[in-house]
This record gives structure tokens, C-alpha cells and sequence, in this order.
């Protein structure tokens, strides 16, 4: 009975939660973008993840190009690890009985494109 009762508290607060890191990241989003908060006041939850997730994926971008700048040979390290994994892979594949030879033919090629 008590637990029955709790559930509608915990989930408020849980909502708050959740609503209250949104807002921050709001808040930090629209400083790093440098955007006028006072015109993107009414910003969905969606977009603020989807600006958030566009955000890190530059950041992570041009962290990968510093790294680059500062050491050439991460390039090759990069490659040699996605060359690992795509063996791994066509490894896991070929014991797959029931993943069918097109499925295996595109998947693999799709990884080999994303190499060059």
C-alpha cells in the first residue's frame, strides 16, 4: 500500500529530475553555440538533445583533427584498430547461421566505404 502511494512521488520526482538537467543543458548548449537564450526560449526536449548530440559530435570532429595535427601517427592507429574490428566482425559473421550472404556482403562493404 505504501509503496503504491510512493510511485506517483517518485516518478514527480524523477520528472523533475529530468527536466531540471534539461534546463542546464539548455543553458550550456546555447552558451557553447552562442546563441541569444532570449530568443530560443521555447526550446522542444528534442532539440535540445539533438543540438547537444550535433554539439559533441564537432567537438569530437575536432578533437580527432588536433590530434591529428599534433600526431600523425593516430591516423594509422585509427585505421589499424576499424581494420581489426571489421575482421572481428566478418569473424562473428561467418559463425552466423542466420544472417543471409547479402546481408553479410553489404554490411562488410558498408564498413570497408566507411575506411576510405
Amino acid at each position: 500500500e505504501h509503496r503504491k502511494s510512493s510511485k506517483p512521488i517518485m516518478e514527480k520526482r524523477r520528472r523533475a529530475r529530468i527536466n531540471e538537467s534539461l534546463s542546464q543543458l539548455k543553458t550550456l548548449i546555447l552558451d557553447a553555440l552562442k546563441k541569444d537564450s532570449s530568443r530560443h526560449s521555447k526550446l522542444e526536449k528534442a532539440d535540445i538533445l539533438e543540438m547537444t548530440v550535433k554539439h559533441l559530435r564537432n567537438l569530437q570532429r575536432a578533437q580527432m583533427t588536433a590530434a591529428l595535427s599534433t600526431d600523425p601517427s593516430v591516423l594509422g592507429k585509427y585505421r589499424a584498430g576499424f581494420s581489426e574490428c571489421m575482421n572481428e566482425v566478418t569473424r562473428f559473421l561467418s559463425t552466423c547461421e542466420g544472417v543471409n550472404t547479402e546481408v553479410r556482403t553489404r554490411l562488410l562493404g558498408h564498413l570497408a566505404n566507411c575506411m576510405t
